[in-house]
């Protein structure tokens, strides 16, 4: 990963958002690290690209080659933050658990619902993401 930092003489921002389908106004994809697609919102269009990229840093990698400045997401490991967060001039914006689709958690983006991630709320956010990882994928994490 480069460590680019963020062109202050750009004006617009290049979001990345994990979708669900190749579809006009999809679904954000609950779990970024393994979302087939992505969105990618500049100057107010909207382009969605297939995820060459497998398991969570390798997206972050790539993110950050594509030139992103903020990402939209409900659920991200350790790992990926961590990438983030040393690597990248990346801000993260949560956009929460329940269904949401793309416009929608734009629209919120621009009225300043979301504000961006710290650590904080990175940690609760990782939290749920592995509770969630828990069950039924052989963590060992089985409650009887």
């Amino acid at each position: 990963m480069n460590t680019r930092k963020t062109d202050t003489k750009r004006t617009t921002m290049k979001i990345a958002i994990p979708v669900k389908t190749n579809q006009e106004n999809p679904a954000v994809a609950p779990l970024f690290g393994k979302a087939k697609w992505f969105a990618f919102v500049e100057n107010g269009k909207t382009t969605i690209e297939k995820n060459p990229a497998s398991g969570g840093q390798a997206v972050v990698g790539w993110l950050d080659e594509q030139g992103v400045d903020a990402i939209l997401m409900q659920q991200m490991g350790a790992s990926p933050y961590q990438a983030i967060r040393k690597h990248t001039a990346i801000k993260l914006y949560h956009v929460g658990d329940e269904r949401i689709t793309v416009e929608d958690a734009l629209q919120k983006l621009n009225d300043g619902t979301f504000s961006p991630v710290d650590d904080t709320k990175m940690q609760e956010i990782i939290a749920h993401h592995e509770r969630s990882h828990s069950h039924g994928e052989g963590h060992g994490h089985h409650q009887h």
